[in-house]
């Protein structure tokens, strides 16, 4: 479901997995519908009541705007479907909740596609984390940035996307929880709009959490820089051993520092660039493939419905921090 970027994203990786076969793409604007289905050599599925009764369809995967998912996700996991539905799940721990209760009750699988977890230097670095390379990890450091996305309106609008808190700095919270093995116990953040007054939206985020093993994790997201700009995301991980770092922007993306030796990763662990890698090492497709196996093989899917709510749980802390000025605690 959804012709924007992510949905033609994931429509082209879908394209790939094997064994699936793509019945048709959904959409509300018939124009964009027919244009994307047109583009792909997909079927167009002009109401959403086909989707929900045709028994062909095993998957729907939901790549609308953030404030249809609970919606469409409860319809199509009632309809006996299994669903994968793009981040952030829901703009509301209540709608996130709802959602979690259709899966469990329909059996239906609910996956949240946190696709940060299937990009090769990220796997890498969880790999070389579980193997004790870097030791205790101290800090994670965190930075994600581009132009403000102003192709799709909506997401200029808080009520809508949540803000960049909620949209863009949930990838490297959620990559935070994953590395630090569960949900930070206490949240600080300022999120402020920097740039883009005439939006009812956050543009910027400084996010500090602390994990009850004591690490401290440090996000920024923005929104507020030019047009030019080039998508940009870094990571830190110090640790008692070692550290990790990435750079999808450096020729180098992944190093790594340990008392004993200094290790590049690549081309292996390059950062995904459409066109540029062969496909296996898409994360999208990776992403895809998992939750298509695990639909298969009845497994459950790394970031399911109650994995993504610590994010969700997370980011949202974050914007009530902002606004009172002072940490909230995370049960």
């Amino acid at each position: 479901m959804g012709y924007g970027f992510m949905g033609t994203t994931h429509l082209s990786a879908w394209k790939l997995v094997e064994d699936c076969d793509v019945i048709g793409v959904w959409g509300r604007d018939r124009k964009k519908l027919d244009e994307t289905a047109l583009r792909h050599g997909v079927k167009p599925i002009y109401e959403l009541e086909d989707v929900i009764r045709d028994n062909r369809i095993d998957i729907v995967d939901i790549c609308t705007p953030t404030y249809t998912h609970e919606e469409l996700a409860v319809r199509a996991l009632e309809a006996g479907k299994h669903v994968i539905v793009e981040k952030p799940m829901a703009l509301s721990l209540e709608a996130a909740d709802i959602m979690i209760k259709a899966s469990r009750n329909t059996g239906g699988k609910l996956m949240v596609a946190h696709v940060l977890r299937f990009f090769p230097e990220y796997m890498k670095a969880k790999e070389l984390i579980d193997m004790g390379m870097v030791g205790h990890i101290a800090s994670v450091r965190a930075w994600r940035g581009g132009p403000a996305p102003e192709w799709s309106p909506w997401f200029l609008n808080r009520e809508m996307s949540g803000g960049v808190a909620v949209d863009l700095a949930i990838h490297d919270v959620d990559y935070a929880i994953w590395v630090n093995g569960g949900l930070p116990s206490r949240v600080y953040a300022k999120v402020e709009n920097l740039v883009h007054s005439q939006h009812n939206v956050e543009d910027f985020a400084l996010i500090t959490l602390k994990f009850p093993t004591g690490s401290i994790a440090i996000i920024e997201a923005n929104w507020a820089l030019p047009k030019t700009y080039p998508f940009t995301m870094k990571l830190e991980v110090d640790g008692s051993q070692g550290v990790i770092q990435l750079d999808n922007q450096s020729p180098t993306p992944m190093r790594m520092w340990t008392n004993e030796s200094v290790q590049s990763f690549s081309p292996e662990t390059l950062p995904w660039k459409p066109g540029v890698h062969p496909f296996p090492l898409d994360p999208f497709y990776r992403e895809l493939k998992h939750f298509a196996e695990c639909v298969r093989e009845d497994r459950k899917p790394l970031t399911d419905g109650e994995v993504a709510k610590m994010s969700l749980a997370t980011c949202l802390a974050a914007v009530e921090s902002s606004k009172k000025g002072s940490a909230v605690s995370l049960a």
